[in-house]
């Protein structure tokens, strides 16, 4: 099976040789490749490179396609820095005040800054190795995490902790509305690159209870799903942290995938979600860092014979950290393959 025939099977539940294997690589394919992570976030062209030439060395069966969690902020207005080896950042938030989204325009992704460079970066990775390999594009946050960059995390939660008017209250849900725009806006041009799949994280959703999970996350999870559902694109969600007091109430919304941190066991998440989402996870990034390639192996050995035989793709919880030794993400693949080599011997 190529990867590209190996992930869509695994993800839908049907036979495959071997769990697949690929993790979200950005710091860490510019450190393997000898690239800038400033060229890197800025030329579509390094950029799928990179991503290309890094999932040679390791081995995997897809790419993940990304640049950092502040592409929309920018492609609104956003100030941002690109430091010349380092991730990119902002000092000030977009948004002032709650209001101050009605400044904002939804924006064109193609021609949106930041979102047209991933966009182009996309094209040509489909265009290299897309009939091979499983292309998952991410196409940022997700809404309620949008609101939360648009506004400043700690800003927005208090906020949230502090809307007790009619009008503030309102006006939250505007901005929510506003933010579910813009995601469906980029994830329909990012499908129309031809990716296998999209994914957005919505990590801000991990630090509320249930309650404002249902009240603040669910519904604009939901519409954006929807809207971006039904169109033989795969749809992933990623939430960092400890999900499992918010993972019941996404067990029915339309989406194909849902990627598991290490503070989550998958089996948990298996029965949590049901058997219909698949799971991507859920080796913990820290140690995969910091670990020998034996420990890396035996490791991801037990997440394969302990959690769910089907519907998985084996990854990291989170983003690789940045200098992740090649022997250990060549571990995770080797794991993976004698894994199932025994199961079929």
């Amino acid at each position: 099976m190529t990867g590209l025939e190996r992930t869509r099977a695994a993800i839908r539940g049907q036979p495959v040789d071997r769990t697949p294997v690929f993790p979200i690589l950005l710091a860490p394919a510019c450190e393997l490749t000898g690239v800038r992570q400033r060229d890197y976030n800025l030329d579509p062209s390094i950029l799928a490179d990179t991503l290309l030439r890094a999932r040679e060395m390791c081995g995997f069966d897809g790419i993940y396609v990304s640049r950092d969690n502040w592409v929309s902020h920018e492609a609104l207005g956003g100030d941002l820095t690109f430091p010349e080896d380092d991730e990119s950042f902002t000092k000030v938030p977009l948004l002032g005040s709650l209001r101050d989204w009605r400044s904002l325009s939804i924006p064109d992704p193609e021609n949106a800054p930041g979102m047209r460079t991933l966009l182009d970066a996309a094209r040509k990775i489909m265009a290299a190795a897309g009939d091979r390999y499983y292309v998952q594009a991410n196409i940022d946050t997700g809404p309620f995490s949008l609101a939360a960059v648009l506004r400043g995390t700690q800003n927005f939660l208090m906020d949230l902790a502090t809307a007790a008017a009619d009008d503030d209250k309102k006006e939250l849900v505007k901005l929510l509305e506003f933010c579910t725009e813009v995601v469906i806006a980029y994830g329909k041009a990012m499908i129309a690159t031809g990716v296998h799949g999209i994914q957005y994280g919505d990590a801000t959703a991990s630090l509320i209870s249930p309650v404002d999970f249902a009240k603040y996350v669910l519904p604009w999870e939901e519409r954006s799903l929807r809207a971006l559902g039904g169109t033989g694109c795969d749809v992933w969600v990623h939430i960092c942290g400890k999900t499992d007091h918010i993972l019941p109430q996404m067990r029915n919304l339309p989406f194909q995938g849902f990627e598991v941190d290490a503070k989550v066991d998958m089996g948990v998440a298996r029965g949590l979600l049901g058997d219909r989402i698949a799971l991507k996870g859920n080796l913990d990034t820290t140690f995969l860092l910091q670990r020998s390639p034996d420990e890396v192996y035996a490791a991801c050995r037990r997440i394969l014979e302990t959690g769910p035989t089907s519907g998985v793709v084996l990854s990291a919880g989170c983003g690789v950290p940045r200098m992740t030794p090649l022997a250990n993400l060549r571990a995770m693949v080797r794991a993976a393959q004698d894994h199932d080599t025994r199961l079929r011997g």
